[in-house]
């Protein structure tokens, strides 16, 4: 009992370390004491209800017993972290909601926008000979290249798209709207020099 009233005096470093030698969960309990708040925010953040977010904190922390066995951490606060995001994701991927992460209304707005429009270019598209798809396609530059084709032949959402590409969402965003304005712009050009051959 002595042992767990000094844990609070103890680093993360040496809490760990204690941890990897003895696993003894009271180690593991002062970190969660630490650091269970900081991972609630995160959660609630992604998942925006409460109860999900209290889940999603015991989830990460019972991943977290096992990773610290075998893990050397340097930094447990960055750490935890991104272990706690990495397993949000995971979480989000799996159930298949992407729509609970936190969205602005501009962002909303503009997500409804482009959906509407993602029928219709692919529409557009269809209307065209695969060589010419392909060759639009190319003169996009890699940004646009990768998002248009995640989101319109994958059926991608803005959040899927920035986790595959490591962009932020306001870069996905912004290389979709330019890659779909470049690939109409160009298709229009190319129908027009056909049709002054065909003239």
């Amino acid at each position: 009992m002595p042992m767990v009233q000094n844990l609070s005096n103890l680093t993360d470093s040496e809490l760990i370390e204690l941890y990897q030698q003895k696993h003894d969960t009271a180690y593991i309990g002062e970190l969660y004491k630490r650091y269970s708040m900081l991972v609630f925010g995160l959660c609630y953040k992604y998942l925006k209800n409460e109860e999900d977010a209290k889940d999603a904190v015991t989830e990460i922390f019972e991943v977290l017993i096992e990773k610290l066995k075998v893990y050397e951490i340097s930094f447990f606060k960055s750490w935890l972290y991104s272990l706690s995001k990495n397993e949000l994701l995971k979480k989000i991927k799996k159930s298949n909601s992407l729509n609970i992460i936190e969205l602005d209304e501009n962002t909303k707005k503009s997500a409804e926008k482009f959906m509407e429009n993602a029928q219709e270019i692919t529409l557009n598209i269809r209307e065209h000979e695969s060589d010419t798809l392909k060759e639009a396609i190319s003169n996009l530059n890699e940004e646009q290249h990768t998002c248009i084709e995640l989101f319109y032949y994958q059926q991608k959402s803005y959040q899927e798209v920035a986790s595959i590409t490591g962009y932020d969402l306001n870069k996905v965003k912004s290389a979709i709207q330019n890659g779909k304005r470049n690939l109409k712009l160009f298709m229009e050009e190319k129908k027009q020099k056909n049709g002054q051959r065909d003239n």
